[in-house]
């Protein structure tokens, strides 16, 4: 519009230049002096109102373009922040990506290990659980295999069938051991009651022989009478000695019998002796398994949980009951920690999804911004470009369009061309060309700007695959 104002400007003073010059022949006759200085004036009044218009035209097209340099500057300041914000979520997305690695590579050794242990626990649990059970002969159960549950797999199974065959052994020793004292007391009250017969019996025998002695030495006329009754006597007597002797056979036979009893419960006790340690060994597992499951609570919570205290299923060297209930408790104990583990991993998993969402959302972020540049950059070249069609500017947009299908953004500046393309002035300000070179330097620093986008949304991309192929 400057160049059109300008080019008006020179066409009206040629044509005042022109009006000073030769006189046009007219075939009328000559005007009056007067006639003619109104002419010419009325013409200068015109020639200088064209030249204001023009000049203001000029300025108000200077204006707009001073208005459209600078919000082009201020677009390439803001271009060159967002660059710099995207190099700082560039390295903290960078920091992020190996920390999570090293999160996801500590978790895979921790779980192999604790794979490994609780295999080899397991075994362990199942080998001696089946060498208690031959150890005990007497137990039916001892050719079967371990109890199973439907409520548990894994570790947890095996674990519910070593303490349900455990339970049942120790069920029938208890059982065999209440057998043998009850039947132990039993014999010893019978023993002590034929004892105590046998002693009234000797002793009313006494008392009858002092009698009748004394009847004998008193009642000498009826001592016929009383050799029959004695004869008579002696005959119980003998029988009663007879049924002594059997009761004394029978007292041996209780005897030993007692013996065996005591020495079938010295073997119970000889075993339940040798089973203590076995119970020791399985407590004692039972608590490093328990400190295992704390210290993978604690590496998944990065080590938040202090709530969670150590193994305290300390084995006793006496009393089995204890350690059998402690076992027990500890079971369960693993198993709550376990559920904790099993939680934990949930939440370890969520959080690692919302980073790939939110990784998404910028990558997202970036595309618009990436074509809200371009579009700011085409609306800006354009506007320059209908103000100052030079064969400067032509190359400027040839370089324009070179870095923006470079960046992914195709765009024509001839199709803005056109007809309207006009040849630019030899006069040109000073001041036109340094705005052109900072127009250029600001297109080349835009281009820059918007491959470097380019690059950091595809490296996002290729980070955010990555993470899911992990997370999988």
């Amino acid at each position: 519009m400057a160049g059109t104002g300008d080019l008006d400007a020179d066409a009206v003073l040629s044509d005042v230049e022109d009006d000073g010059g030769d006189p046009i022949p007219l075939e009328t006759k000559a005007p009056s002096p007067e006639d003619v200085s109104v002419e010419k004036l009325r013409d200068v009044l015109a020639e200088l109102d064209r030249e204001r218009q023009a000049r203001i035209a000029a300025e108000n097209t200077k204006s707009e373009l001073q208005v459209s340099f600078n919000r082009l500057k201020a677009l390439a300041h803001e271009a060159i922040k967002k660059r710099d914000e995207f190099g700082r979520q560039r390295d903290d997305a960078v920091r992020e990506k190996e920390e999570t690695a090293k999160q996801l590579e500590e978790t895979a050794k921790e779980r192999d290990a604790l794979r490994s242990e609780i295999g080899n626990s397991s075994h362990m649990l199942v080998t001696g659980m089946e060498k208690i059970s031959a150890k005990v002969s007497s137990f039916a159960g001892n050719a079967l295999p371990l109890p199973r549950s439907q409520k548990y797999t894994g570790m947890a199974a095996v674990a519910y069938g070593v303490i349900k065959r455990a339970n049942e052994i120790v069920e029938e020793l208890l059982k065999q051991n209440e057998a043998t004292a009850k039947a132990r007391n039993e014999a010893r009250e019978q023993m002590e009651q034929r004892n105590y017969e046998i002693a009234i019996e000797v002793s009313q025998l006494e008392a009858t022989i002092s009698g009748l002695r004394d009847d004998v030495a008193k009642n000498a006329s009826i001592v016929e009478d009383l050799e029959r009754d004695l004869a008579v006597r002696d005959q119980r007597l003998n029988e009663v000695s007879e049924n002594l002797s059997k009761e004394q056979s029978e007292a041996l036979q209780l005897k030993e019998f007692v013996a065996e009893c005591e020495e079938k419960l010295s073997n119970l006790e000889s075993r339940m002796e040798s089973q203590r340690p076995l119970l020791i060994d399985q407590l004692s597992f039972v608590s490093k398994i328990h400190n295992q499951i704390c210290n993978v609570v604690k590496i998944l919570d990065d080590g938040g949980t202090s709530e969670l205290s150590e193994s305290l299923f300390v084995p006793q060297e006496t009393d089995v009951e204890e350690n059998i209930r402690a076992s027990l408790a500890g079971m369960e104990s693993i198993y709550e920690l376990t559920k904790i583990v099993v939680q934990k991993a949930k939440d370890v998993l969520e959080e690692k999804d919302r980073e790939i969402k939110s990784l998404d959302e910028t990558v997202a972020q970036l595309v618009r911004e990436k074509d809200q540049i371009g579009s700011l950059l085409r609306s800006a070249l354009s506007k320059r470009m209908a103000v100052d069609p030079s064969s400067r500017k032509s190359e400027l947009f040839q370089a324009a369009e070179n870095g923006l299908r470079e960046a992914g953004i195709d765009f024509k500046f001839s199709k803005l061309l056109g007809d309207g393309k006009v040849a630019a002035s030899n006069d040109k300000s000073d001041t036109t060309e340094k705005q052109e070179d900072e127009i250029y330097s600001l297109a080349g620093a835009l281009e820059d700007v918007v491959r470097a986008s380019q690059l950091e949304i595809i490296e996002l991309k290729h980070t955010v695959g990555e993470l899911r192929v992990e997370l999988t």
